[in-house]
């Protein structure tokens, strides 16, 4: 709901400027706002998150964005909203959302039994998806009655919810050491995955992925604005394919607890999720393009889904946020430089020769690990966790924290 009042905020200071012709450069202005402190701070939030209580910097990330909503939804209201208060605003919006991030997705293993990890994650991405279904629906419904002041002040209220589920869980303490310096702590954490063949290929393989055809929902503009495609009418059709099959991805996900062989299914997944941007470069269709749109959606979660999963069960919790800090900067860092490249060749060769380029390299990538990364095919879900000495376990049967 806040990007969709953003974005109209942003169009509506341009006219009120007398330059409506700089909207678009407001907006990507406001984009990279949003991109820089997320890829500054990203790498070394995840150390911060292997150093003290998550709970505890969940619920600091989550009331400064619920504080930084309220002073927006209020100086909008009052009509003194600028472009540089708004994007000082999702800059500080993006600088809490990186070292939220980490924190929150490392913190899952801690309070879920590992036989229902897969569920949880796959619930977490049902629940993200949904919401970027439902909120600009939401948005879009509200906006004529209560106007961008009160999208905005619903949003910073919404957060009263989340800012009391934390009050009621349990505290989340540090298992890592804090004898390093927080530098030292990332390049501790760098080393640990080189470490790992299993979590190097895992981020090779979905940062290709996500450089090539994660940023089709911001490229389908140019498609849509294609004759083929009758223009926004049809936009609006693709990206709430995308967003289905997305979702959908993120149900399957929830039930493939009693599923192992999480490798495999990845690997799948990328396979899939290539084949479908080449399909969709070629087809001629709007209905295939549709179908195919719905399928992408669906195996590029599943893929992100799995990937996520293996992170989280391979990697000791003493590095999991700073692991789980590199798997966000894939979405934070690499998709963006993954779309510029795109939008170049985009713009030289065409669309339609961009995005069959982008799903042939994604395509290559899925097949690659398919046929020479055993280590990634094989891996299955272990049965139990990986345990250090004093590590708490939340144990599947009693329910409650243990010491091993």
């Amino acid at each position: 709901m806040q990007i969709f009042a953003l974005g109209i905020l942003v169009v509506q200071i341009a006219d009120r400027e007398g330059h409506p012709e700089l909207a678009p450069f407001y907006l990507g202005l406001m984009g990279l706002a949003r991109a820089v402190p997320g890829l500054a701070l990203t790498l070394l939030a995840g150390a911060v998150a292997d150093r003290v209580d998550r709970r505890s910097l969940i619920l600091i990330t989550q009331s400064t964005m619920a504080l930084n909503a309220a002073v927006l939804a209020v100086v909008t209201f009052s009509g003194n909203a600028s472009i540089p208060f708004v994007l000082a605003a999702s800059a500080v919006q993006s600088a809490a959302f990186a070292f939220d991030n980490p924190a929150r997705q490392s913190m899952v293993p801690r309070i879920v039994p590992l036989p229902m990890l897969p569920s949880a994650i796959g619930m977490q991405s049902a629940v993200f998806n949904g919401a970027s279904i439902i909120g600009p629906l939401l948005a879009g419904l509200l906006f004529l009655p209560i106007g961008i002041p009160g999208l905005l002040a619903v949003n910073a209220i919404s957060f009263a919810a989340i800012i009391v589920a934390l009050w009621l869980m349990r505290p989340v303490p540090p298992l890592a050491s804090r004898r390093a310096s927080l530098l030292e702590s990332v390049a501790e954490g760098a080393r640990y995955v080189r470490k790992n063949p299993t979590l190097v290929w895992i981020l090779i393989v979905s940062g290709t992925i996500f450089s090539t055809v994660g940023p089709m929902g911001q490229l389908l503009p140019a498609v849509a604005g294609e004759s083929l495609y009758n223009g926004v009418s049809w936009l609006s059709l693709l990206l709430t394919a995308l967003g289905v099959g997305a979702f959908c991805g993120a149900l399957f996900v929830m039930n493939v607890a009693r599923f192992r062989r999480l490798g495999r299914l990845f690997v799948v997944g990328a396979i899939v999720n290539g084949a479908g941007l080449v399909a969709f470069a070629m087809t001629s269709q709007p209905l295939v393009s549709l179908v195919v749109a719905f399928v992408i959606g669906l195996s590029g979660t599943l893929m992100a889904g799995m990937g996520n999963n293996i992170l989280q069960a391979t990697t000791a919790d003493a590095y999991r946020g700073r692991v789980m800090s590199l798997w966000g900067f894939l979405f934070i860092g690499v998709m963006p430089v993954g779309q510029l490249l795109l939008g170049v060749l985009g713009s030289l060769l065409g669309i339609h020769t961009s995005l069959f380029v982008g799903g042939a390299v994604a395509l290559s990538a899925g097949v690659y690990a398919a046929t020479r990364v055993p280590t990634l095919v094989n891996w299955r879900a272990p049965s139990r966790p990986h345990i250090e000495a004093g590590e708490p376990v939340l144990t599947p049967s009693a329910g409650v924290t243990t010491l091993n």
